[in-house]
């Protein structure tokens, strides 16, 4: 008897943030894997300036986002690699897919194309304690001043993406491609079990 899933999607608007939530329950007699993610897209004024910080000490590896029809890049196009030049610069050379490294930097600068998941190696989540990634972090965008705090709530796994030099096509603005996901490790959801996963963005000028 093929599983059947009751998916709810919830979006929430405050005054000053909004929380977009999955909630996911499995109504059929079998455990469903699930891999999802709920990706946003935050537009900068310019290329240079844009940066995120919060993510320091955490393991992460170059992947491609999930497919999408919403995505403004494809995950072949965000796996490109792009040539150095004069915004090559920024963190150094993007390591190749499946190679973990560790970011070192107080700032994650987003002038060149990055394609990241930050979270604990799925090797580490077989320990019984592991140090998962960090629960939020904050947009920096040097041009206009505006900041933007990113909150995961349930998902293991933080997506990032910037589009580097392919982003003018699709106007004059640069862009983030961020938020919490499921794409390493699939969230198992037992019968009849339920599962919950949020992302909150609260503006930061406050």
């Amino acid at each position: 008897v093929a599983s059947k899933l009751e998916v709810s999607y919830v979006v929430t608007l405050y005054p000053l943030s909004m929380a977009t939530a999955v909630i996911v329950k499995n109504n059929g007699a079998r455990p469903v894997e699930l891999t999802a993610a709920v990706l946003s897209h935050i537009k900068f004024d310019k290329r240079r300036g844009t940066a995120v910080e919060g993510l320091r000490g955490c393991p992460y590896c170059s992947h491609p986002p999930p497919a999408s029809g919403f995505a403004l890049l494809t995950p072949a196009e965000a796996m490109k690699r792009e040539e150095s030049g004069w915004f090559g610069g920024g963190g150094g050379e993007e390591p190749r897919q499946g190679a973990w490294t560790v970011e070192e930097n107080l700032y994650t600068i987003l002038k060149k194309k990055v394609s990241r998941v930050y979270a604990a190696p799925p090797e580490e989540r077989k320990k019984r304690i592991y140090n998962t990634a960090p629960s939020k972090f904050t947009t920096i965008d040097q041009s206009s001043g505006l900041g933007f705090r990113l909150v995961r709530m349930g998902f293991e796994d933080m997506y990032l993406g910037s589009p580097g030099g392919m982003y003018d096509k699709f106007g004059n603005d640069y862009f983030l491609c961020t938020g919490p996901a499921s794409i390493l490790v699939p969230v198992v959801v037992g019968p009849g079990e339920e599962w919950r996963g949020a992302q909150v963005i609260e503006h930061d000028n406050l």
